[in-house]
This record gives C-alpha cells, sequence and structure tokens, in this order.
C-alpha cells in the first residue's frame, strides 16, 4: 500500500491502494470514493474562490473540479461517489464571525458537492484547531486526530493530541 502525504493546493487519485495524510486547519479537504470501483481521491485547498486567472487546486472552486475529473479518469459516475469532508477550522484571525476562510471553505464544499448531488456521509468541519486525516482509498474511510495548539514562552506549535484516531 502506497503512503502519500498530501500538501496544501494538491489533489490525489489513483487506481493503486493508497494511505493518503494530510493535517488541515482553515483548510478543507473533500474525500470522495466511489461504492463502484473501490477507489478513492482526496484534494486539500487553501481559500474557497479562485482569486487569479490560472486555476490552481489552491481554492476549493477549482479543487473540488479537479478532483472529480481525476476520478472520471479512474472510471468513476458521480451516481456512485460518496463524501466527506474535513477542516474549515476557525485558526486565522479574518472574516467576521461565521464568515471565516475555514466557514467558506467549507460552504464552497457543500455547495459544489450539493450541485453534483454526491451524498455527504461524514462532515467534521469547523472548531477552533487542525486535524490530522488520513484516507484510506481502497475503503473510504477516513482517520481523524485533532491538533491542539500549545502556548509555550508566547510562541504557537502545532502537537499530535493523545487521542486516538477516530472514524
Amino acid at each position: 500500500m502506497d503512503s502519500v502525504f498530501l500538501i496544501p493546493g494538491t489533489v490525489f487519485c489513483a487506481p493503486t491502494c493508497s494511505v493518503v495524510s494530510t493535517v488541515l486547519g482553515s483548510c478543507v479537504a473533500v474525500c470522495l470514493w466511489d461504492t463502484r470501483l473501490r477507489v478513492g481521491g482526496i484534494n486539500h485547498y487553501m481559500m474557497a474562490h479562485r482569486t487569479e486567472e490560472l486555476p490552481s487546486p489552491r481554492f476549493g472552486d477549482v479543487a473540488i473540479d479537479q478532483l472529480l475529473d481525476g476520478m472520471a479518469r479512474l472510471g468513476c459516475r458521480v451516481a456512485s461517489l460518496r463524501a466527506k469532508i474535513f477542516g474549515g477550522a476557525e485558526v486565522l484571525p479574518f472574516g467576521a464571525s461565521g464568515d471565516t476562510v475555514g466557514n467558506q471553505n467549507v460552504q464552497i464544499a457543500l455547495e459544489l458537492l450539493g450541485r453534483h448531488r454526491i451524498p455527504i456521509l461524514t462532515r467534521r468541519t469547523g472548531g477552533r484547531t487542525g486535524v490530522l486525516i488520513r484516507l484510506f482509498t481502497e475503503t473510504g474511510e477516513v482517520l481523524v486526530r485533532p491538533l491542539v495548539v500549545a502556548h509555550l514562552a508566547g510562541t504557537h506549535r502545532m502537537v499530535k493530541a493523545s487521542v486516538p484516531f477516530c472514524a
């Protein structure tokens, strides 16, 4: 089984069994899994809407379309896809209450998946801290571990919480 770490602004779809890990704060990852072919894919985007001329998966409106295209290239049909959404925490001091970067990132995922009529099986979004997720592309299972912020001598750093993964 391949192991992949997904960096922000990227999309991963492959016909091979893989474990894809990524760390999310205000960023969002949409995980898609095809119930018929038993393959999965994931993206990791930082902002909801494209703000430059060139399309980039750093933006949700582009990253979700690229994820759908990647799944289609694997032979997936939209009717067989199921989604899980993670991230969108309020970790950046931007945006008015309720309209944070994280919230905007979640909203574009909900809007686009709804437009394609892709059922959302799991949604673990929001909050004030980030998460580490692992997608198992063969089963569609996603394991989640919360991250906590440690305040040490005026600095902030992310550390793994001592809690087990949960589905």
